[in-house]
């Protein structure tokens, strides 16, 4: 995809691939690719998981509440812009070293876990329309 464009635009403009082409590129699919906020993604974990949104950012340690945390913070990291401290603050005021150890321990476990590799695609994929859809 983004090579193929890269090629192409090179073609088209009579250029050398060079760094400035590159971000050029990556520019125009990073503008086109919709955009999903830190709010969306707790409204999203929270109905997944049939909590409220209090219980995900609140203090409860409970498994029920404490994995769909660890999972927002991790599509937080992976899918805005948000500091792992921004992340903290959206999720109860949580330490920035807290929102890193539970985004690497949800990479792992997505690895290992399917039934949570299908939870966390599931729950992209309703991001990624609900970003597409004009307010």
């Amino acid at each position: 995809g983004v090579l193929n464009k890269l090629l192409i635009l090179a073609q088209l403009h009579q250029e050398e691939l060079s760094i400035h082409l590159a971000q050029a590129a990556l520019e125009d699919i990073a503008a086109a690719r919709p955009t999903v906020s830190a709010e969306q993604i707790l409204e999203v974990v929270a109905h997944h998981y049939q909590i409220s949104q209090e219980e995900l950012t609140g203090p409860s340690r409970a498994r029920r509440f404490a994995r769909p945390r660890q999972i927002a913070m991790y599509l937080m990291r992976e899918e805005t812009t948000a500091s792992l401290s921004q992340i903290g603050r959206a999720l109860g005021g949580r330490d920035h070293s807290t929102v890193l150890h539970a985004c690497e321990r949800i990479a792992r476990m997505i690895e290992e876990n399917e039934q949570l590799r299908r939870e966390v695609t599931a729950i992209r994929e309703i991001l990624h329309r609900a970003s597409r859809v004009p307010i």
